[in-house]
């Protein structure tokens, strides 16, 4: 399926991918795999026995799962690490970068590039032995196609054929996904976009559970089925204890390969204690886990490592719609008062190897994206940390020192209300420096908000509308699953500001609308940079958004699991697909 996740804290970004079969591959994003030795007391078997049937037990350590997981309506990468290994799509990326087919046996593109056409598996079921056909397919687009839709995922459907009339009720049937017969289905798009094929690779419900009660234009019913999930994929949610656990067991009508692993159980463990629950046995794997110490410490105990750069970063976004933050000269202001680079030098120094795991960036890409040259990032503007520079954004915008000691404006003093987790490693580092720069160093008066994650999510996603006023900003992380900017599109683009969407920060911008818009119809990736150069540049130059840190990846777990693979776009739950427990 098609999503982008926020690992650690993070948000969901919709993503897009690359045409099959004519798209060049994302650049070597191989991992380093450290191993423990193999113990000299007992020589290890020259060759370990194949599994005929799923064993062994997998605990992975993850931050929280809210319960939704409905493949159109989550947001947190938690659930949808749930999501991926209940649900199944047509296609999905393998370990190379490309796309293979899953649901799909194979497709094809009609002479105009408009339409595309899959031949779908006829043996495959629901986890209730219900068939998966065609029209399971055209039902999953139907719902996010429909006007009540609430979900992020509606970008979707949004360059499909008759998708327009269908959404404003000039038509009852919505012609961009089609049931040819039960097998085969086409998608239609209005123009041969770049970023078509990606938008057929969603997650298929079935349409005789999800659909049960549904009613065109009234979706109510879909969005209720969030926790009790049922896909065709290869688990099945066995158990979901909130705050505690979600307990997934193998699907025994699973017909796909691979995916050796009986029982997965997602524990939920507090960031700063995750390291002891590794390294006493509590839990198997921490995924993409970005701390040196934690790193160092399994490194001893004799786990097993897998490292890679992360499609994505850590950020702060600020509101763009409301309060002082509004303001692009107090967003400059804010990112040049920010000392990013002490920041990364000091959190992700590695004593062990004297070396920095991160770096800092000022554009909008991940670390494996094709949108990124040389010349991009010499014409990014850095946001060097420059007090005496903020002060004067500040009193340009009108900011100046009053008798209360903080930056006033027309009597009203600077605020900024910060939305931030407890408990976490990086913002126990941030907010200090905060408090010491923008605090004491700006005059700005600092409210933070210690907030659990699913009500931050609450805040600047599901019910961001209601809480436009309650916030300035918040520190959050991204990973993007493609290395196509266009994953920036439902970001940025003031479509998609409100309620249940992705532009979270509510950041508005005709121009770079108008080239969110022109670069996904481009195919030629050569000529599409100069758009996304551009429109980084202006992103930049709004401190729309500040890139805090690009990072490496760090899979730490417990040697018993082996054959596991997992690079910048192959996390953890796909390398699922070829590991195995061998005690």
């Amino acid at each position: 399926m098609k999503k982008s996740l926020v690992l650690f804290l993070c948000l969901v970004l919709v993503s897009t991918a690359f045409l099959a079969g004519c798209s060049p591959k994302a650049e070597d994003t191989t991992p380093v795999v450290e191993t423990p030795p193999a113990s000299t007391e007992e020589p290890a078997p020259t060759e370990e026995p194949v599994a005929e049937e799923p064993s062994g037990t997998l605990v992975v350590g993850i931050t929280e799962a809210s319960g939704n997981f409905n493949p159109l309506y989550y947001s947190s990468a938690y659930d949808g690490y749930v999501v991926d290994m209940v649900f199944e799509g047509l296609v999905a990326r393998n370990f190379e970068g490309e796309f293979e087919g899953v649901v799909a046996d194979s497709w094809e593109y009609s002479e105009d590039g408009k339409s595309i056409t899959f031949n779908m598996k006829k043996d495959l079921v629901f986890s209730d032995g219900q068939p998966l056909t065609a029209n399971d397919v055209v039902f999953s687009y139907l719902v996010l196609a429909d006007p009540s839709y609430t979900g992020r995922y509606s970008s979707a459907v949004k360059d499909m054929v008759s998708y327009d009339e269908y959404y404003a009720g000039e038509t009852e049937e919505f012609t961009g996904v089609v049931a040819l017969d039960d097998y085969t289905v086409q998608f239609n798009f209005k123009e041969a976009l770049r970023t078509n094929f990606a938008e057929t690779t969603y997650a298929i419900l079935p349409a005789h559970y999800y659909g049960a009660d549904f009613e065109p234009g009234n979706t109510a019913s879909v969005e209720a089925l969030s926790t009790e999930a049922m896909g065709s994929g290869p688990y099945l949610i066995s158990q979901f204890k909130e705050k505690e656990l979600v307990y997934l067991e193998r699907n025994p009508l699973y017909k796909g390969e691979g995916y050796m692993i009986q029982d997965i159980i997602l524990k939920f463990v507090d960031m700063t204690t995750d390291i002891v629950e590794l390294t006493s046995g509590n839990v198997d794997l921490l995924a993409g886990a970005i701390e040196p110490t934690k790193i160092s410490e399994a490194r001893n105990n004799g786990f097993s490592i897998n490292s890679y750069n992360r499609s994505g970063y850590g950020y702060i976004k600020t509101n763009n719609e409301f309060g002082p933050t509004a303001d692009k000269l107090v967003r400059q202001a804010l990112y040049y008062s920010f000392n990013v680079k002490e920041f990364v030098n000091s959190y992700y120094y590695d004593k062990d190897t004297d070396q920095v795991l991160a770096s800092t960036q000022y554009h909008p890409f991940s670390q494996v994206s094709w949108a990124i040259t040389d010349e991009l990032k010499a014409e990014m503007i850095e946001y060097d940390f420059d007090l005496e520079k903020a002060k004067a954004l500040l009193e340009e915008a009108g900011w100046v020192v009053g008798p209360s000691g903080f930056r006033e404006k027309d009597g009203v003093v600077m605020e900024l209300n910060i939305a931030a987790m407890p408990d976490h490693d990086i913002l126990a580092t941030l907010i200090p420096m905060w408090e010491r720069d923008w605090g004491q160093g700006l005059g700005v008066k600092l409210n933070i908000a210690y907030l659990e994650f699913n009500t931050i999510l609450d805040y600047v996603i599901y019910n961001s509308d209601a809480n436009v006023e309650n916030w300035s900003l918040f520190f959050l992380a991204t990973s993007i699953t493609t290395p196509d900017p266009h994953s920036l599109y439902t970001v940025f683009h003031s479509d998609y500001i409100g309620s249940g969407n992705d532009n979270t920060s509510r950041y508005s911008n005709p121009r770079v609308d108008e080239l969110l818009d022109e670069a996904k119809g481009i195919m030629d990736i050569e000529e599409a940079k100069p758009i996304y150069a551009e429109i980084a540049k202006i992103l930049n130059e709004d401190a729309a958004m500040m890139p805090v840190y690009a990072n490496t990846y760090f899979d730490l777990y417990n040697p018993k699991l082996v054959d596991f693979n997992t690079s910048s776009l192959y996390n953890w739950v796909q390398a699922l697909k070829d590991a195995k427990i061998v005690e």
